[in-house]
């Protein structure tokens, strides 16, 4: 073999080795620099450690812990919603456009005032607890549909707690809250079928709730976040109980004649009376 090509042989053979040389040596710094990124907490190095996880919107907001109260001091609120002049007259409901539903025509939900007296008003502290607060009953709320309306016309209840809407009609509703401050949904309900459950994450007061099926039903539910509240009865009586002693902002509210409010002081193991009046032109 000639010189030249015994040179180029040893030639090429010093460039393979140091090319080998120089992976190994940049295999090395690689897996060192990965080893020292994951000691550091670094992000991707191993794949069964789990991210930690973010509160979204439809994660439950934590609650907070109870108010400690002297249960021997608690007082309550009791008093009448009163209706002053003639009550506006609505139009009949007619349910019989759905054969399943009453064929009889029926008053409305909407004002109902007897001697008097205004049923359905939505009684609730508004301000005045401060920073306390109390967990929501894990008992639910509930709501059922007769005879093509929805029983009972308002009802209230905390920020967490269930509601639960049964069909214990023939026909088949559509559930459907219009809210402003929660999450919206819709959902049909079968002739006598499964109830429906629900919670809400956020206070909003007379949320409409319609059945996009029967047009003429429609309720309101009230979301608030302490467990002192109350629905005026036919008589418009209402009473909140096991109210810590303080000064309030009691409100109450109508779905048709907007809300009063008053100042009232709560005294150690005593009722406060509160009354309200609202007529025609109230709102």
């Amino acid at each position: 073999m000639r010189p030249r090509a015994r040179l180029d042989d040893r030639i090429t053979g010093i460039r393979a080795a140091y090319l080998k040389n120089m992976k190994k040596s940049v295999s090395v710094l690689l897996f060192g620099f990965l080893g020292l990124s994951c000691s550091a907490g670094m992000v991707g190095c191993n794949k069964s450690s789990a991210p930690e996880p973010v509160q979204t919107a439809a994660t439950p907001a934590p609650q907070s812990s109870p108010v400690n109260v002297d249960k021997s001091t608690l007082g309550s609120i009791s008093g009448v919603i009163s209706f002053k002049g003639a009550a506006p007259k609505l139009a009949l409901i007619d349910p019989s456009a759905d054969p399943a539903c009453p064929t009889d025509r029926q008053p409305s939900d909407a004002i109902v005032v007897q001697n008097g007296k205004l049923a359905n008003v939505f009684v609730y502290i508004k301000s005045g607890l401060g920073g306390s607060s109390v967990p929501p009953s894990g008992d639910p709320v509930v709501i059922d549909q007769k005879g093509c309306r929805y029983v009972p016309h308002v009802v209230g209840l905390m920020i967490g707690q269930p509601l639960k809407v049964l069909n214990d009609d023939n026909a088949q509703h559509n559930v459907h809250p219009m809210p402003r401050q929660n999450d919206e949904w819709n959902e049909s309900q079968m002739p006598r079928g499964e109830p429906i459950v629900k919670t809400f994450r956020h206070p909003e007061i007379m949320m409409p709730v319609q059945c996009n099926q029967h047009p003429w039903m429609q309720m309101y539910v009230n979301v608030v976040d302490n467990p002192y509240f109350a629905v005026s009865g036919e008589d418009g009586s209402f009473q909140i109980k096991d109210l810590p002693p303080g000064e309030y902002t009691l409100a109450a509210v109508h779905e048709k004649f907007g809300e009063q409010t008053m100042k009232i002081t709560v005294a150690p193991r005593q009722t406060a009376s509160a009354s309200f009046a609202f007529s025609a032109g109230s709102r």
